[in-house]
């Protein structure tokens, strides 16, 4: 019984958490390459995602990207997947998706 509770409020302190890394499509559609850093974090939302893709980031002297969560439902065909954003020097350097 324990158990079963425990689990319960695993799952769901994992889904409140994950939805505060979720990017809003519409959000993600109005980013450009070139927009400076402090304009695209009037967008986003409070805290990246902590699932990271292993994939080949954009490199460059200086350059970061951060990910952010597409959906925070489990059962959702986009979960796992990521939008990540690359800034250099204050800018928004690139943008995409990456999936599992």
């Amino acid at each position: 019984m324990t158990g079963a509770v425990l689990s319960g409020a695993l799952m769901v302190w994992e889904t409140m958490s994950a939805s505060r890394s979720v990017l809003d499509p519409r959000d993600y559609a109005r980013l450009e390459v070139g927009q400076p850093q402090s304009e695209v974090r009037r967008l986003l939302p409070e805290r990246q995602t902590g699932l990271r893709q292993p994939t080949d980031e954009p490199t460059g002297e200086g350059t970061t990207c951060e990910y952010y969560a597409m959906t925070a439902d489990r059962f959702d065909d986009r979960s796992g997947d990521a939008y990540r954003l690359c800034f250099r020097r204050g800018t928004l350097v690139s943008l995409d998706t990456v999936t599992p």
